[in-house]
């Protein structure tokens, strides 16, 4: 158990490192801004960038669908003894909730940070779905190899929410 605890802690640290190193360059990256600066155009902004997660859901809903048309017991929707349809499933079940955090913590950055900051978006928007790529091939290969994959798509989200909930109770 410690090798795989440690395992994580280093596959975390690392996808932090990565996140740190490159928002600390958000300003040099080719990333665009909001086309105005009003309410409208940060939320249809947020809106467009949301596409990411989306099609990360629809990956892990489409690969679900796919295995069940071609495995038998897994035809009619019920348990499967496929081992894709299973990491699949919970692949879609993490995704689900990692894209409702990533929506609250994006629109409320949207609201909230100066306008030459909303680089942020599209950046955490990249890392969200480069993650969720890595998350589902690291849990193909071993479930610990999950924790790189999810610190790149999770980490950024939660650092946003503990941020504005601090905006909010200053």
């Amino acid at each position: 158990m410690l090798g795989k605890q440690l395992a994580v802690v280093l596959a975390a640290g690392a996808a932090v490192a990565l996140l740190v190193l490159a928002w600390s360059r958000l300003a040099d990256l080719p990333l665009p801004l909001p086309d105005g600066d009003d309410t409208a155009a940060r939320l249809a902004f947020v809106a467009h960038w949301l596409l990411l997660p989306g099609l990360c859901l629809f990956l892990g809903v489409a690969i679900v669908a796919n295995q069940r048309f071609f495995v038998a017991d897994a035809i009619d929707g019920g348990e499967s003894k496929s081992r894709l349809i299973e990491i699949a499933r919970r692949y879609n079940t993490n995704t689900v909730e990692q894209t409702l955090l990533a929506m609250i913590a994006w629109l409320g950055l949207a609201l909230t940070l100066p306008h030459g900051t909303l680089k942020l978006i599209p950046a955490m928007a990249i890392s969200f779905f480069v993650g969720r790529l890595l998350f589902f091939i690291g849990y193909l290969i071993a479930p610990v190899g999950r924790a790189f994959g999810l610190g790149l798509s999770a980490y950024p989200s939660f650092a946003a929410l503990v941020w504005l909930a601090w905006q909010m109770a200053r």
